[in-house]
Formats: C-alpha cells, sequence, structure tokens
C-alpha cells in the first residue's frame, strides 16, 4: 500500500514530484536586529516546515527535497540547514532521522518501515537565508517596498519506495 500525505496532501503513486512554491506567509522568520519583525530582507533567516506522513504505507521511503533558488526571481536563497526527525502525533518524544544527506540545496532522506509501522510521521524544517548581493539592491529594494510583490522559493519533493540505495549518510 501506497499512501503517503505531504503537509496534508495526498500523494497516491510513487515516483510523484510535489512542487511548493513557499511563500512568504508560510515562512517563520527567525528575528533580526537589522529587519523589521515578520519581514525578510537580504541576509535576513527563515524557516519552512515540511510533514511526511506516510502512516498507511507498507514500504520503506526515499525522498528528495530540492530547493530550486536557482528559480527564485531577485533573490538569492540559501539552504542554510535541515532538521529531520519522526514523532507520533500528540506525543513529545523526537527521534533524529539519521539516514540523511544534503548536497547543496538538495536533501534526502529514507524513512523506513519500522518507523512507519509504529505510527511515527517525518518533520523537517528547511533553513533558509537571502543572500546580500551588492550588486542587486535596487531589486531588492523594488522588492521590498512595492506593494502586493513577495518572495517565494519553489521546492520540489520527490518520493519513491527505498529499496536500500546509498543516499550518503547511512549509520
Amino acid at each position: 500500500v501506497w499512501s503517503i500525505k505531504v503537509n496534508n496532501t495526498e500523494i497516491t503513486s510513487g515516483g510523484q514530484d510535489i512542487t511548493y512554491e513557499i511563500t512568504e506567509d508560510q515562512l517563520q522568520y527567525i528575528e533580526s536586529d537589522y529587519i523589521e519583525a515578520g519581514k525578510i530582507a537580504p541576509d535576513g533567516q527563515a524557516t519552512f516546515d515540511i510533514v511526511i506522513d506516510p502512516t498507511n504505507t507498507d514500504v520503506s521511503i526515499v525522498y528528495e527535497i530540492d530547493v530550486k533558488s536557482d528559480t527564485t526571481a531577485n533573490a538569492n536563497i540559501e539552504l542554510l540547514s535541515v532538521e529531520s526527525y519522526f514523532q507520533k502525533d500528540g506525543e513529545t518524544e523526537k527521534i533524529t532521522n539519521e539516514t540523511v544527506n544534503q548536497e547543496g540545496n538538495i536533501y534526502t532522506g529514507v524513512i523506513p518501515i519500522n518507523i512507519i509501522n509504529q505510527a511515527y510521521k517525518n518533520y523537517i524544517t528547511l533553513k533558509f537565508k537571502w543572500v546580500n548581493i551588492e550588486e542587486n539592491n535596487q531589486t531588492d529594494s523594488v522588492l521590498g517596498e512595492t506593494e502586493g510583490e513577495t518572495l517565494s522559493v519553489p521546492v520540489a519533493i520527490k518520493l519513491k519506495q527505498y529499496t536500500g540505495e546509498g543516499i550518503g549518510n547511512e549509520p
């Protein structure tokens, strides 16, 4: 059986690609002395959460999250870090996902069948930085000062059955 939800979106077939357009209202901003609260600007940082719910699946899963920052208009977005853990609904205990690999803006992880069988979900937090590039100051200002202008970051997620292939950092 293959029944997976990503941020409450049902995924019906293995190998299916999902693309999210992360918009400013979905980001959690990290406070800065130099940037207005609830806003992002060059040198600002923010996080975005992804929840993979495989509880109705009968196989291990490998997923790839690709932060497509090279297609982000008017901003140089860099993926700084990824936190990944397993947790059951209503519980506080977290189990770190050790079977992960990050290369640049691509993050790969595995959800083993023994975790799935225990009804754990995989929680992933992506931490971003808007890299300040002096040559972009005029464009950045237009983005920040224009009513209705927003920054978005495309994120593609690919899921498929995990069959034991190496991903880089297996324990």
